[in-house]
This record gives C-alpha cells, structure tokens and sequence, in this order.
C-alpha cells in the first residue's frame, strides 16, 4: 500500500515568494538608506557652498571698497602732484632770494670752499631735472632749509681773503654779525649789511677775538657785543 506524500511544489514555491520579498524589502530599505546620506550630503554640500558662497561675496564687496578707496586717493594725488610743482619753484626761489640778501658767509666744508655757494647751485640744477621726481626735490628743499635754519644757531669761523685780497680770519655769529680780523691782528672790523660793505671798527677787534675762541671751542659761549644793523620796515 503507498503512502500518500504530501506534495511539496506549492510550498517551494510559496518559500521562494518569501525569500524574494524578504530579499526585496532589504534592497528597498539599503537603497532608501543610501538615498538618505546622498540627500544628507547634498544638503551639506549646499550649505557649505551657501557659506562660502555669502565669504566671497563679503570678501568681493571689500576689495571693491578698497578699489573705490584707491581710485579716490589716486585722484587726491593726481591733484597733489600738479599743485606741488609751484610749490617747490616758490620754495626753491624764496630759498635763492634770502641767501642773496643774508650775510655773505661762507661754509667751507671738506674740499669745498663754500658748500653753501655749492648747495644753492645744486638745487638750482636739482629744479630743471626733469628726471628727478617731486617728492625727492621736495626733501632736498627742506634739507636745505634746515641748514640754513641751523646757521642762526651757531658760531663759526673761517679764513679767506678781504676784498682787497688781504688774508683775515671771518667769525659768523649766528645771522646776527659777520666779524672780521686780519692775519697779523691789527684790523677788525664787521659787515655792514645796510650798505653791503665791510666796515673798519677797530672797538670790536676783542669782541672778535672772543668770538673766534667760541668757534673753535677754545671757550664756552658767553655774552658777546656785535654791531647789529638798525631794525628795518617790515614789508607786506
């Protein structure tokens, strides 16, 4: 007698349905997973883009602020530069027309026998070099001024020749007096700046004599009397 078996093709069959949704619902869910970190690291990604994206455009606002902020001082510039050319030719001949009419002092330095003869000359030639920028002629004329600033400052003495060619050692005091006193002591005398000549006083010849101890730093500075020209008129 054969025994009945059961017949197992249905239940394979149902089987392998379960074991392919089982397997489709883990597919689903891994690529639902996936699609959420692609979204997740999108979103990062935009909002880092967002974040460097506002940066640069902060940074391109600064540099056109900076643009605007050198265009503006190129223009000041521009206008600086064309107003500082008669400047300097004011300088430069208001310079020229007091050392014409100051002591004729010189400033024998090194080899030169008047470097401040020497130095108007330079500015002069300085003032038509077309290759030498403002600003570098604009320093000279001030290092210039304060020479001559510093010669109202200071004792000096020098040796040189009177006008009639006799040797006599020369004291400048200050710009107050210009003293001299000839090679063999017997002469003294001052520069009248009035009439523009060298006046004979022999009263001073102590008072130069003292003053040439100062110059040389044989001495301390004391009080000194120098002829001084009468006050003049100002003129507007």
């Amino acid at each position: 007698m054969s025994r009945n078996r059961p017949h197992k093709g249905p239940v394979r069959r149902v089987a392998g349905i379960a074991v392919a949704v089982l397997l489709g619902v883990g597919s689903v869910a891994s690529h639902a997973q996936d699609v959420g970190e692609r979204y997740a690291k999108l979103y990062a990604d935009t909002e880092s883009f967002a974040r460097y994206n506002d940066t640069l455009t902060k940074q391109i606002a600064s540099q056109q602020q900076r643009l605007a902020d050198v265009e503006s001082q190129s223009a000041a510039l521009d206008a600086t530069a064309a107003n500082l050319a008669p400047l300097l030719s004011r300088m430069h001949g208001d310079l020229e027309k007091f050392v014409a009419q100051d002591l004729p002092f010189l400033d024998p330095i090194g080899d030169s026998a008047d470097s401040r003869k020497d130095r108007m000359q330079r500015l002069k030639d300085m003032m038509s070099d077309a290759g030498l920028n403002s600003a570098e002629k604009y320093r000279r004329l001030l290092e210039a001024y304060q020479i001559e600033i510093e010669y109202g400052r200071s004792v000096a003495a020098y040796p040189g020749q009177l006008g009639d060619g006799r040797k006599a050692e020369f004291v400048r005091v200050g710009r107050v007096a210009l003293l001299y006193r000839t090679e063999d002591g017997q002469e003294a005398g001052y520069w009248d700046h009035a009439q523009k000549t060298w006046v004979v006083d022999n009263d001073y010849r102590d008072t130069v004599a003292q003053a040439l101890r100062v110059a040389k730093k044989e001495v301390a500075p004391d009080v000194m009397f120098v002829p001084v020209p009468p006050a003049q008129e100002a003129r507007s």
